[in-house]
């Protein structure tokens, strides 16, 4: 029953409150990949973000992607760099170093690269809002991941209430087991407490993964 009372700190439908992210792209793609999957992930918003500055300093458009992706481990474009050394398509390199998990950004970057080349359009800017974006989305993330784990917090000490209280009752002579089993009543409040145990949970559990579901 306690578990059951505490998705009540969600409901009507109302997941917990996040703030408004400029990200929505790249956050659909990748948002939550530092919660999601365990592991090293490469450190795509800092290349991001020493990208823009390489390039808001005057860099070339190679030499800022160089100098950018110095000191980050793992590094986040392999493929980009040595096409960088090389002479090769940088773009298409970007495409086949996003497919590492965490690093889809860099197929926005990719595009951004791709345009900037063909239209000489300026890549700083675009380079600038993209970090911008992941930063907040990664700032959105982390406070919405706090949020659930708060209510989840909340639901397993709810849970525990009614054990605790038949703990009290024991220790206190009332005998409360006795009463549950021993009798068509008691057996009755006992399997109507499960129930709503487990139906509490697993009904929390629904409403976490239809927050995250819709991010």
């Amino acid at each position: 029953m306690g578990a059951a009372v505490a998705v009540l700190l969600m409901w009507p439908g109302h997941p917990p409150s996040r703030t408004a992210s400029p990200a929505r792209g790249p956050r659909a793609i990748d948002g939550l990949w530092a919660r999601l999957v365990p592991g090293v992930r490469p450190p795509t918003v800092e290349l991001l973000s020493a990208l823009a500055a390489e390039l808001a300093a005057g860099q070339p458009t190679v030499l800022a992607l160089q100098g950018a992706a110095v000191g980050l481990e793992p590094n986040p474009c392999p493929q980009a760099l040595a096409a960088c050394r090389t002479g090769g398509d940088v773009p298409s390199a970007l495409r086949v170093d996003a497919q590492a998990v965490g690093a889809a950004p860099l197929r926005g970057l990719a595009a951004c690269w791709e345009v900037a080349d063909r239209s000489g359009a300026g890549l700083a800017l675009a380079v600038t809002r993209m970090a911008s974006g992941l930063r907040a989305a990664a700032e959105s993330d982390a406070q919405l991941e706090g949020e659930i784990a708060a209510v989840r917090t909340s639901a397993r000490l709810l849970a525990g209430l009614p054990l605790l209280g038949l703990l009290i009752g024991q220790w206190i002579g009332a005998d409360p087991l006795a009463w549950l089993v021993g009798g068509w009543w008691g057996r009755a409040v006992l399997a109507a407490g499960v129930a709503f145990q487990v139906v509490g949970i697993a009904w929390l559990h629904r409403m976490v993964r239809s927050t995250r579901a819709a991010l």
